[in-house]
């Protein structure tokens, strides 16, 4: 019976160590919440935007073409360099159009020996018909050879004008200030007379952007010249303001595109040809919120969520994201206003998890939510 009881006691400290081990540890396995940063969803109005890429363009871009056929012999620029007007860029093989040159004022002199021998011979018959030394049929020819000769004159300056002007365009002039483009034929090259395309001149002063947007952006939106465009410079979030002068009026059914272009501001940042991101101002958003982009979690799936603070508890929300304007993304569903949205430590969130709202100034505010969207 002794020992009975002492088994007993035994068992019943067992029971009672057992007991007091579980309470322990339950109370160290309980955590305190997980303080965050929260941010009040406050409804605004803002413009929607249609996102699409474009090129850009010179305004004035001029085409440089050969006035006379030969074989190009020089370049006398480099591809992409700035040139005046009036400047040299090609020259064609000149000795044919010397030759011509020097054939015409030949030409123009001997036309012009002529005319002072019927000038002469004209003014002979002249007073010799006053004695009848002369018939009255060699008088009329002597003057009109003065007229003949008079004309063949004027027809050999022409030529030679003619002549002096194919060998100075021999030399291809720039004929505006602007940047070469590439050459379009080698050295060696025949080229011919008003069809040879030899390079195109762009004046970077005023570009433009083209692009196109999606019919069924088209069908959503009211375009007039007073839709806001923006263009990105590559590799930066930084827009410029463009202006549209241009709507097409029609579809493109193999593309299912409408064509648009926007003049943009002087700016040296960017040069024709290259391609850029362009947005399209297609209409306004109402009571939408805007969150920190470090605030916004994407799913494996591809949808897009937050954590808003509900009664002590960190809650998921899917939302459903239009664009971005500068580190803000902007929600059109999914919050209601006055949600408590977490802004920081995201990647330490879930769903229901116990969360206290940190007390801190609106800078500090700021502050870490910058530091979360670096770590996103």
């Amino acid at each position: 019976m002794r020992n009975k009881l002492q088994w007993a006691g035994v068992g019943l400290a067992l029971a009672v160590m057992l007991l007091s081990g579980c309470s322990d540890r339950g109370a160290r396995t309980e955590r305190a919440p997980l303080q965050v940063t929260t941010l009040s969803a406050e409804p605004i109005s803002t413009y929607r935007w249609a996102e699409t890429f474009g090129q850009t363009e010179g305004i004035e871009q001029v085409e440089v073409r050969a006035q006379v056929s030969g074989v190009l012999r020089k370049l006398h620029f480099k591809e992409g360099e700035r040139v005046k007007a009036g400047q040299t860029l090609f020259e064609i093989e000149k000795d044919p159009y010397e030759a011509a040159l020097t054939q015409a004022v030949a030409q123009r002199r001997q036309a012009e020996a002529n005319l002072t021998k019927a000038n002469r011979d004209y003014k002979r018959a002249a007073q010799l018909i006053k004695v009848n030394a002369v018939s009255r049929q060699d008088y009329d020819d002597a003057k009109t050879a003065v007229d003949v000769a008079q004309s063949e004159v004027a027809l050999a300056k022409a030529q030679e004008t003619n002549a002096r002007i194919d060998l100075e365009h021999a030399l291809v002039p720039a004929p505006v200030d602007g940047y070469a483009g590439k050459s379009e034929v080698n050295v060696g090259s025949l080229v011919t007379a008003q069809t040879t395309l030899l390079t195109s001149i762009t004046q970077p002063d005023t570009l433009r952007v083209s692009f196109a947007i999606s019919d069924r952006v088209v069908s959503q939106a009211t375009l007039t010249e007073d839709n806001l465009v923006q263009v990105f410079i590559p590799d930066t979030k930084t827009p410029l303001m463009a202006k549209l002068d241009y709507i097409g009026q029609q579809i493109d059914a193999n593309r299912g595109t409408l064509r648009l272009r926007a003049v943009l501001p002087p700016t040296e940042k960017l040069k024709p040809g290259q391609y850029v991101e362009v947005r399209l101002m297609t209409g306004r958003l109402e009571n939408v919120f805007s969150l920190p982009q470090g605030a916004i979690r994407q799913r494996p799936d591809g949808t897009y969520s937050v954590y808003v603070m509900d009664n002590g508890l960190a809650r998921e929300r899917e939302v459903t994201l239009s664009h971005w304007e500068g580190t803000q993304w902007i929600v059109t569903s999914g919050l209601k206003a006055g949600d408590k949205v977490i802004v920081d430590q995201i990647l330490r969130l879930r769903d229901k998890l116990p969360v206290a709202e940190k007390k801190v100034e609106p800078a500090a505010v700021e502050a870490e939510s910058g530091a979360a969207e670096a770590k996103a």
